[in-house]
C-alpha cells in the first residue's frame, strides 16, 4: 500500500497563488487578452478566497495597503506610454537609444512599422531588449528593481550588440498616437501590481524568498546561474511588469538578501527573458530571432556566475 502525501497546507497555499500569479500574468502577455484582465483578476481572488487565502471583509483593505502601488505606479505610466505608438522607428542606434530612454516595449511597437523586414526586426528586437538594462527606465525589471549600476549598463550593450543590424541611420517619424491601446497597455500595468499582490496574499513569495535564501548553501557553485535562468524563465512565461513585481515582492521578504546580488541576477533574467515574447508581439522572424535570444540567456547566464560581485 503506498502511503499518502501530505502536503503542509502553507506550502500548497503558495502553489495554488504561484499558478494563480502564473496565469495572470501570462494572460497580460496577450495583447488581444487585456481586456479580459479584470475578469482573469476576480477569478483569481474568487479561488484565493475558496482556499481562505483571502477574506472578503478584508480583500479591499489589503489591496490598498499591501499592494506596492508607489512602485507599481511609475510602471503603469511606463505601459501607458509604451502602448501610444509615437514613433516608428529605424536603425540600431536608434532603436538602442529610444529603448535605454523609453524603453524596450516603446521600441519594439515602433520597430513594428519602421522596419518592414521580419528578419531585421527580430535582431533589432532583442537589441531594444538588451538595451532596456541600459537606462534608468528602459523596462519594468529596472523600473521595479531599480537601476543596476554600470556593470549591468556593460551587460545591456553586450546582449544589444547580438541583435546588431548595421545601417547606423535612423529615420523616426512621429505619427499619431492610439488611446485604445495606450489605456489596455494600462491595464496590463495595473495588472502587474496585481500580480505581486496574488504572490504576497498567497505566501509564494515567502517560499521564494526562502529558496532564494538556501540557494547558495544547496547549489554553492552554480546557485547565480540557476537563479539567473530562473529568473529568464519567468520573464518568458509572465508580463515583464508581473515578473519584476513577483521578484520585489521575493526581495522584500527575504530577511537575509542583504546583498544587491539577488536583485542584479533577477533584474537581468527577467530583462533578457521578456525579449523572446517581444519577438511574438512584434512579429518578427522566430527562427532568426529564437537563436540570437538564446545567446542571449547564454549571456547573461554566464555574466550571472562570474561577472557580478
Amino acid at each position: 500500500m503506498i502511503p499518502a502525501v501530505t502536503i503542509d497546507p502553507a506550502v500548497r497555499n503558495a502553489l495554488i497563488a504561484g499558478g494563480l500569479a502564473l496565469a495572470f500574468g501570462f494572460t497580460a502577455q496577450v495583447r488581444k487578452a487585456h481586456a479580459a484582465l479584470p475578469l482573469v483578476f476576480l477569478a483569481a481572488c474568487a479561488v484565493l478566497t475558496y482556499f481562505k487565502m483571502l477574506d472578503r471583509s478584508w480583500a479591499l483593505e489589503s489591496l490598498q495597503l499591501d499592494a506596492d502601488w508607489r512602485v507599481g505606479a511609475p510602471l503603469v505610466g511606463w505601459m501607458v506610454v509604451s502602448g501610444l505608438g509615437l514613433v516608428r522607428i529605424s536603425g540600431w542606434p536608434a532603436t538602442v537609444a529610444v529603448a535605454a530612454v523609453l524603453g524596450d516595449r516603446f521600441a519594439a511597437l515602433g520597430l513594428v512599422a519602421g522596419e518592414a523586414d521580419p528578419k531585421r526586426r527580430a535582431r533589432l528586437v532583442l537589441a531594444a531588449s538588451g538595451a532596456s538594462l541600459v537606462g534608468f527606465t528602459g523596462g519594468p525589471a529596472s523600473l521595479v528593481l531599480g537601476w543596476g549600476g554600470w556593470r549591468t549598463v556593460l551587460l545591456g550593450l553586450v546582449l544589444a550588440a547580438v541583435g546588431w543590424a548595421g545601417a547606423p541611420l535612423a529615420k523616426v517619424v512621429r505619427e499619431g498616437g492610439r488611446p485604445a491601446s495606450a489605456v489596455l497597455a494600462g491595464v496590463a500595468g495595473v495588472s502587474a501590481i496585481l500580480v505581486g499582490w496574488v504572490v504576497m496574499v498567497g505566501g509564494t513569495a515567502e517560499l521564494l524568498s526562502l529558496g532564494l535564501e538556501q540557494a547558495p548553501l544547496v547549489l554553492p557553485r552554480a546557485w547565480r546561474a540557476v537563479c539567473a535562468f530562473g529568473a529568464v524563465l519567468l520573464g518568458v512565461l509572465v508580463d515583464e511588469g508581473g515578473a519584476a513585481m513577483i521578484a520585489r515582492a521575493t526581495l522584500d521578504r527575504g530577511l537575509d538578501l542583504l546583498t544587491t546580488v539577488p536583485t542584479d541576477l533577477l533584474r537581468a533574467g527577467i530583462a533578457v527573458g521578456g525579449g523572446l515574447p517581444l519577438l511574438v508581439l512584434t512579429r518578427s522572424r522566430l527562427r532568426t530571432g529564437v537563436p540570437l535570444w538564446l545567446l542571449q540567456v547564454v549571456i547573461v547566464v554566464i555574466w550571472a556566475q562570474w561577472g557580478v560581485v
